[in-house]
């Protein structure tokens, strides 16, 4: 009986792990153009787990702790710590929880292309791209890239940009200044050793300054 208890016990809890780890959904919201704090907003799931997100003003600091808790979602394990994500993905995700003082500093940009999304930021002194296509769908396999060591790290002061990135006549501190000619952009897709990754399409839209993401994924 014992035997027979303890296996039972045993399929529940990997039955639940297979849960938390074939799907996750995603809905953001964020206003580029003036704080928002109240209607910003990051919902997002994994598994049986739900979690409704957004900046507490008064604290700076995130109430669900989707900083953290994103980490279910973007490493394999905790003690590997392998993107089953790209990278980019998770810094977006970060932006409707993170105080303007932050996210200033990261430059977020939306440019629109035709029916086609660009989304841009810089942070830690790499310049991250989404581009979507027609649909304006976001597909995890082939719409991130990134561009490492453009600027000297800005992940708590203004970017300051690597002289080789500047326009003639531009200023170091200066996003306008940046040479997008010379940036050379790389593939940014989950980590090829990890144990696990995700894949799927998220729909991202664009309003009045305000994106929004939203999709499923699944592991792959």
């Amino acid at each position: 009986m014992k035997k027979s208890f303890f296996i039972g016990i045993m399929l529940v809890f990997a039955s639940s792990f297979s849960a938390i780890a074939q799907e996750v959904t995603i809905d953001m919201r964020y206003n580029l153009l003036r704080p928002e704090p109240a209607m910003n907003y990051l919902d997002w799931s994994i598994g049986s787990q739900n979690i409704k997100d957004s900046l507490d003003a008064t604290t700076g600091a995130s109430r669900a702790r989707s900083t953290r808790e994103l980490d279910a979602l973007q490493y394999d394990s905790s003690a590997a710590r392998r993107y089953t994500i790209p990278v980019g993905l998770r810094q977006l995700l970060l932006f409707p929880i993170c105080p303007e003082r932050y996210t200033n500093l990261f430059h977020l940009t939306v440019l629109e292309e035709g029916q086609r999304l660009v989304i841009r930021f810089i942070l830690d002194g790499t310049v991250y791209q989404v581009r979507t296509n027609d649909r304006k769908e976001i597909d995890l396999k082939d719409s991130f890239s990134k561009a490492p060591e453009i600027a000297v790290d800005n992940s708590l002061s203004p970017a300051v940009l690597r002289p080789q990135y500047i326009l003639p006549g531009g200023r170091a501190a200066d996003w306008d200044s940046l040479d997008w000619s010379k940036v050379q952009w790389r593939p940014d897709n989950a980590d090829v050793s990890a144990s696990r990754k995700y894949g799927g399409i998220l729909n991202a839209g664009y309003a009045d300054g305000v994106l929004t993401v939203k999709g499923r994924l699944t592991l792959e």
